[in-house]
């Protein structure tokens, strides 16, 4: 609380006001049990104003500035606190918008203090408010004729300018003058850095004072007569205070006739047991539980449940028997608290009445029966260890085995026990084994093995409601396929049964036609075989994909006639079918060069599988006589298609020509004296000799190479050599030919 006492009110520069603030404080109004708290103070003991300016005069004095303001009382339709006039940064006035004070004497200290308000954004001029961050009021001072400014305090817009906002309404403002401002000659401004421009970012002030400390009043704590001497108004009071309870403590700041208190209160925060939360005991044990919430005080509880004989830092107490407990919370300052609660139990649970009955005769028709007593009823019982549990205590139709028993009450409190349920005697069918009916003759079998029960043992198949067979041994043959039941019963009548099934295997189905084909391949299709496969060939020429395929594919290396043989493995079934595999038709003639006047035969190749031969010029022979030159086709065709081939055929002056140089040095280049073109040649002769007339060597053939050798087969010299030529052609053409050739082995 605050109390300030008012003596004089001034409406000018230095007029004193008599008047004193303190405010009284403490790092946090609540201390922990068994702690100390230190006290504070601030004050102020007002004395004169050294500036006041609330703009009714119309026009301001004392400033240093040339803002273009207005000062009215209702502009923007917001009128100041008290009515009167207030000075407006509006349209006028460009940024940076300034107010500066004329230099003043605030070496004693003080306040500033002024009413101001931003206008709303985005109202229209000149009511548009400041939004950024950067275009609110800043209050600064200037120790040196305003060369340079520091700032006091600053104050943004808030939420972007829009309405509402604390800084769009009228509010009071007041700063502490700083030490360093504290001087003869201090200058004041408020200034606005940024805005947009003259259309925006306006704002106003009001009520202007700022107001020196008087050195006069002295402060002092009445509940231990401490003060802090005239003119100190603040500072801690040395002397901690450890209250035991809630306390107030009152400050107080006088100069003989005015007197100003403030009070502070000081609450003691004791450890308290907010809540036992218990676990009572059950299922007739010693299992309850008390957990233990506490607030307040110093934290690092301890806690007692017997008397304060032991503490524990757990808040919780476990394995507790049906008794009254003193519960005691410490604190860590030896602080505490009590409280008592009492746990209450209930008897054990426990099974009995057990009653079974086993199976009989191999049926699922064992029973169990059982009850439980004490606990917390009403009873849930369950025979397999707690998967499923059922209000019933009787359980029927259960096969042999192991059951895990437990009575279950509302507590959740259990008794267990483990029973055993015996198996009769009912035969079992331990094996059926099955063989299938093969080729459709009713072949399949029937071997069966049966086990516990009352020998003998009585066999018997049954097809629907017919039987069919009976024998003591479980072995039946000559079945054919379809569907059955086994029965098997014992010498007490007990009988047991199992379906079996025979199978069906099919004799294969097989349609294979005698086939023509043009290529050499074939696939198989139509052939049905169940049992296993086996195909064969009449030559080796036939390659399968695969011969225990039931429809294979297979090619021919060539044509022919075969026969394919099929065999089914398991019933015995042979088939076989020829096929014909016919070659496409094919023929074959050659370009050739002939001899003018040479007649020549023109031969097609002659292939078995050629049914018919069609000549370019209407011919139907594998050959035709030819003496011109020409291109010629012969046609040859089969069921398979035709085929086509072409020739060309050229009739010229046949001639002989001979190089004039050779080098047989077996370089691999011109080793031969040797024609060069010979064709259509019918006979020939050719003699070589040396420069002496003497036979070097001679030729009857012109396809002929000399090597450079003699008769004796020795290496003639280099030098030249005359050679003479005789030749007629296919057309009876006369060539004589005579010249020299060089044989040079050295270049």
């Amino acid at each position: 609380m605050r109390i300030i006492l008012i003596i004089v009110f001034g409406f000018i520069s230095h007029i004193s006001f008599g008047q004193c603030t303190v405010q009284g404080e403490i790092p946090n109004p609540t201390v922990p049990c068994n702690e100390c708290i230190t006290l504070s103070a601030n004050g102020f003991g007002e004395n004169v104003a050294a500036f006041v300016e609330n703009f009714n005069s119309g026009q301001p004095v004392g400033w240093q500035f040339t803002q273009n303001v207005t000062i009215a009382a209702n502009t923007c339709a917001t009128p100041s606190p008290d009515g009167s006039p207030f000075m407006w940064m509006g349209s006028s006035s460009p940024a940076p918008r300034t107010m500066a004070t004329l230099g003043l004497d605030v070496s004693a200290g003080g306040t500033v203090c002024f009413e101001m308000r931003y206008a709303i954004q985005q109202q229209n001029a000149p009511c548009e408010g400041p939004d950024l961050g950067d275009e609110g009021v800043t209050l600064q001072y200037s120790i040196d004729n305003g060369a340079s400014w520091v700032t006091i305090n600053y104050w943004p817009p808030l939420n972007g300018g829009d309405w509402p906002n604390a800084m769009s309404v009228w509010n009071q403002y007041c700063e502490n003058i700083p030490p360093a401002a504290q001087t003869t000659n201090t200058m004041f401004r408020w200034t606005q850095l940024e805005a947009t421009s003259e259309s925006y970012d306006h704002w106003g002030m009001d009520n202007v004072e700022i107001t020196l400390a008087s050195p006069d009043y002295t402060m002092t704590w009445l509940h231990d007569g401490y003060s802090y001497g005239q003119g100190n108004y603040s500072g801690d009071n040395p002397a901690q205070v450890c209250p035991e309870g809630d306390t107030i403590f009152v400050i107080e700041m006088t100069d003989g006739t005015n007197f100003c208190y403030d009070t502070v209160e000081v609450f003691v925060d004791f450890p308290e047991i907010t809540n036992l939360n218990p676990t009572n005991p059950f299922c007739g044990g010693i299992n309850g539980e008390i957990e233990v919430s506490a607030s307040g005080g110093s934290t690092d509880y301890q806690y007692s449940i017997d008397n304060g004989q032991n503490f524990q830092s757990s808040s919780v107490f476990t394995d507790l028997d049906s008794l009254t407990y003193q519960i005691i919370l410490m604190d860590a300052n030896n602080c505490a608290d009590t409280s008592s609660i009492t746990l209450t139990g209930v008897d054990s649970l426990f099974l009995f009445d057990l009653i079974t009955e086993n199976t009989s005769c191999g049926e699922d028709n064992g029973q169990i029966n059982f009850s439980g007593v004490g606990g917390t009823p009403s009873y849930q019982y369950s025979i397999d260890n707690g998967t499923s549990y059922s209000p019933s205590s009787l359980h029927t139709d259960l096969s042999p085995g192991t059951y895990q028993l437990i009575v279950l009450d509302n507590a959740g409190c259990a008794d267990s026990s483990n029973l055993v349920i015996s198996p009769s005697s009912n035969p079992v069918i331990d094996s059926l084994n099955v063989t299938v009916d093969f080729c459709d003759l009713s072949n399949g079998t029937l071997n069966s093995y049966a086990s516990l029960g009352i020998l003998p043992y009585t066999y018997s198949i049954l097809q629907g409601t017919d039987t069919l067979m009976l024998n003591m041994n479980g072995s039946f043959d000559n079945l054919g396929s379809g569907s059955y039941e086994l029965y098997v019963t014992d010498s007490a009548n007990c009988f047991t049964s199992s379906p079996f099934v025979i199978d069906q295997t099919p004799a294969p189905v097989v349609e294979l036609p005698d086939t023509s084909l043009c290529n050499l391949s074939f696939a198989v299709s139509n052939v049905e075989s169940y049992t296993g496969s086996l195909w064969s060939a009449s030559s080796s020429n036939i390659l399968f994909d695969n011969n225990t395929s039931m429809n294979p594919s297979f090619i021919a290396t060539e044509p022919g006639e075969y026969t394919i043989s099929f065999e089914d493995t398991l019933c015995e079934v042979e088939e076989s079918f020829q096929i014909i595999f016919i070659p496409d038709p094919f023929t074959e003639i050659r370009d050739t060069m002939l001899c003018e006047g040479e007649l020549y035969s023109l031969q097609a190749t002659i292939q078995p599988q050629n049914i018919s031969y069609l000549w370019n010029n209407g011919s139907s022979e594998t050959f035709i006589n030819i003496n011109q030159t020409d291109y010629y086709l012969v046609t040859v065709s089969n069921s398979c298609g035709e085929y086509m081939d072409t020739a060309h055929i050229v009739f010229f002056d046949c001639d002989l020509h001979a190089p004039n140089v050779f080098t047989p040095n077996s370089d691999g280049i011109n080793d031969f004296f040797e024609l060069i073109d010979y064709q259509g040649i019918k006979t020939f002769q050719c003699y070589i000799y040396n420069r002496w007339g003497n036979l070097m060597i001679d030729y009857d053939q012109p396809d002929f190479q000399w090597d450079g050798k003699n008769l004796k087969g020795n290496d003639a010299e280099d030098g030249v050599y005359f050679y003479i030529i005789q030749a007629v052609t296919n057309g009876g053409k006369e060539i004589n030919k005579h010249g020299k050739v060089h044989l040079l082995r050295n270049d």
